[in-house]
């Protein structure tokens, strides 16, 4: 059985617990499952009863017992904890403007991609939620972080992972130099903007706004996404704007993306789907990596 739940468990298991982890104090959005009841060591089971979303740094201590299966099932009906954790959301539902290495896009859903990855992704539930995905690429075969709609599907070994309680920052940093950093902070007004970006607001901007910085680079790339700009093969790109289209910084390098090589597993034959579910056939896809 795959460990991920179905969506529908998902669903259930967010909406629970007011879609932040539960703990008292943390409400952190991005979630993984946690199976307690019983162990998934013991069943392998998605019974959303006897599961919990919790923060990934949570789920580690959960894991290794921090929680007694009665303090989980307590958590599971805390309404108290979950309405307090949807009250720090406020941020989540306003505009969204993505600051993408220097260059900013107003409601744009995918700001990051680079060679038909969306590395940078962002969406929004049925309330009007900010949902983040984010998927990490490298040239290393290694594992690297893959977060879809603030639900982690995989983290891999990063040297250094910062994702506070409040969801306001994520940032991430492996050995061989790959780092991805998103975070949101809310404007009130245009003087705001001004103060932080030191130059005058864009006409279409609606405040409050809620903006979303990312930065990131590859390691073994001349590739940086930094607050002073973009720089890809020497080429510096800043101060670009653009709002409501389907993309934003989009780069075609035609390098071969290696991440998360080992958990693609190898198909019948060679023209098959790829696993990985790119919609391309193997052999164009991981299996040209082999």
């Amino acid at each position: 059985m795959n460990r991920k739940p179905l969506a529908a468990v998902v669903k259930e298991l967010r909406t629970e617990v007011g879609f932040g982890c539960p703990v008292p104090g943390c409400g952190n959005p991005y979630l993984e499952w946690h199976h307690f009841d019983p162990p998934w060591s013991i069943e392998q089971h998605h019974n959303p009863e006897g599961m919990i979303a919790l923060c990934a740094e949570h789920h580690k201590k959960a894991d290794n017992g921090a929680f007694t299966n009665e303090q989980l099932a307590a958590l599971k009906k805390n309404r108290a904890a979950r309405s307090d954790v949807r009250g720090e959301f406020d941020w989540r539902r306003n505009k969204l403007l993505t600051v993408v290495g220097g260059n900013f896009y107003y409601e744009t859903p995918r700001p990051l991609v680079i060679d038909g990855h969306n590395v940078v992704a962002i969406s929004r539930d049925a309330e009007e939620n900010l949902l983040l995905s984010v998927e990490m690429l490298s040239l290393s075969s290694d594992e690297r972080v893959v977060l879809v709609d603030n639900c982690w599907e995989n983290i891999g070994s990063p040297e250094d992972l910062v994702s506070p309680p409040s969801g306001k920052k994520l940032s991430i940093t492996y050995s061989n130099g790959d780092h991805l950093s998103v975070e949101f902070l809310e404007l009130p007004n245009a003087s705001a903007f001004e103060g932080r970006y030191k130059r005058q607001a864009f006409e279409l901007l609606e405040f409050p706004l809620t903006v979303a910085e990312v930065n990131c680079r590859f390691g073994g790339t001349d590739i940086a996404l930094t607050p002073a700009g973009t720089t890809i093969r020497a080429n510096r790109i800043t101060g670009c704007f653009a709002a409501y289209c389907g993309a934003g910084l989009v780069v075609n390098l035609g390098l071969r993306w290696r991440q998360n090589f080992c958990l693609v597993s190898q198909p019948s034959s060679r023209l098959s789907p790829c696993p990985c579910g790119s919609g391309s056939r193997y052999k164009h896809c991981h299996g040209a990596l082999v």
